[in-house]
């Protein structure tokens, strides 16, 4: 199995720390955010991953390289402009013939990407977490084990993690270059009972403070 890891955003929210380095590149317990995330991939048995890069995307293709210091192989899709969530991987989506686990370069978490299945009949499956105080509306509910855009229910928060089916991304007009995942290829296909999702209780941190990087440096420089 392949992944894409999305490292192309600009960290505006954690200035100063990527006035001159890119967010995936913050150490956390002195390894860079993406290095932790790359490992985890490679424990998992991911061999192969696509990195979309921009804001200073030049230092993460030179820390990382080709992959062979992980004994993988790294790709990169250069983003001149920022194409949105959904339109890095539509982008690279070329990479892809079978299933392929997406995630944020710039988060963390203790989840086994080894558990990331897809049922055959479905084009998606999403990792959600509870709400933090950030996102207290959340993104999206659950009805069974099917994603819905409903709100009226309970919601929870998309953390970044899934896995998902090329197909999902082969039908959409390449006139808009910009797109989001959620908005214009996860809630269409869920809108079809085409997704599925389970919570996970976890720890997840979406680095978005510097307070929060500086409580999640010390967690782990304590291990």
């Amino acid at each position: 199995m392949k992944a894409f890891m999305l490292a192309a955003g600009l960290g505006k929210r954690l200035l100063p720390l990527t006035q001159d380095k890119p967010k995936p590149l913050l150490k956390v317990g002195g390894i860079p955010l993406i290095q932790r995330n790359l490992m985890k991939l490679k424990d998992s048995n991911i061999s192969e991953v696509v990195i979309n890069v921009h804001y200073l995307g030049e230092q993460i293709i030179n820390f990382l390289g080709d992959g062979s210091d992980y004994e993988m192989k790294i790709s990169y899709s250069i983003e001149k402009d920022l194409l949105g969530t959904g339109g890095g991987i539509r982008k690279s989506i070329h990479h892809f013939e079978d299933p392929f686990i997406v995630l944020s370069s710039d988060t963390w978490s203790d989840f086994d990407f080894k558990q990331l299945s897809l049922n055959k009949d479905k084009l998606a499956h999403m990792i959600l977490v509870p709400n933090p105080k950030t996102n207290s509306y959340g993104d999206v509910s659950l009805k069974g084990d099917l994603i819905s855009g409903d709100k009226s229910e309970e919601t929870f928060t998309f953390s970044g993690i899934s896995i998902m089916s090329p197909e999902i991304f082969l039908n959409y007009s390449k006139d808009q270059t910009v797109s989001h995942l959620w908005n214009d290829f996860l809630s269409v296909a869920a809108s079809k009972d085409l997704v599925t999702g389970e919570v996970y209780e976890g720890n997840y941190e979406n680095l978005n403070t510097i307070e929060d990087i500086e409580r999640l440096d010390g967690l782990l420089s304590e291990e």
